[in-house]
């Protein structure tokens, strides 16, 4: 091969590197947040859900119910976005979340929360009977225990549902779960993303009655 068609091969190869690097920087990623804001003169819980592409972001922010988030970008160490006519800022070095608005402003606790996925292989009661159940995950080979209380549901393709109690209806399938106070062997349940391909209802659909024999 001659140095000119060497010369040209590689520059395709270049082209195509860096064509791979740019469409894996836009594809989309999930990330949430758990901590307080402040709402009409009050602290109040929050979950912040987000999907990323590149430096843009949607998602929903739980401000007693979940609201779309407006407009956002995904800075160097957090994001920052709009939701309900108030600005937020994360800063995920610090560990704060900044708002500012209708809603008032301050500076309140936020933490990033880790995600885990694996089929979901059975429910259990726990031990100390606290009314929390054990899902027990098989995440890469390995079984996991991790604390289920009342988690949100992430939907596909709409609102999330702010709790979710139906979660044995997920039993043998495979299941993301975004965790707080997570380590190497367990974690706190705060949202289960809904599996691909299923639509679940917010309630259960109620049970066809056996229709009854004619009489003759």
């Amino acid at each position: 091969m001659s140095p000119m068609k060497r010369s040209a091969v590689w520059l395709g190869l270049v082209v195509i590197l860096v064509a791979a690097a740019s469409h894996a920087q836009e594809e989309k990623a999930r990330r949430g947040y758990e901590g307080v804001v402040g709402l009409k003169q009050k602290t109040i819980g929050t979950l912040i859900l987000l999907e990323t592409s590149g430096s843009s972001l949607q998602g929903w922010m739980r401000l007693e119910k979940f609201v779309r988030i407006e407009s956002g970008s995904v800075l160097e160490h957090g994001v920052e976005f709009s939701a309900a006519g108030n600005r937020y800022e994360i800063d995920e070095r610090r560990g704060r979340i900044s708002y500012s608005g209708p809603d008032g402003e301050g500076s309140r606790f936020v933490r990033r929360l880790t995600t885990q996925a694996g089929r979901l292989e059975e429910l259990a009661e726990d031990r100390a009977f606290t009314g929390v159940r054990i899902a027990k995950v098989e995440v890469a080979g390995r079984v996991r225990d991790f604390r289920v209380g009342r988690p949100t549901l992430w939907k596909q393709a709409e609102a999330p549902f702010e709790t979710f109690e139906r979660i044995e209806e997920l039993l043998g399938k495979e299941i993301s779960l975004w965790l707080a106070d997570a380590d190497n062997r367990t974690g706190r349940v705060v949202a289960v993303e809904e599996p691909a391909g299923m639509n679940i209802p917010l309630k259960k659909p109620k049970e066809e009655k056996p229709k009854e024999e004619k009489k003759k």
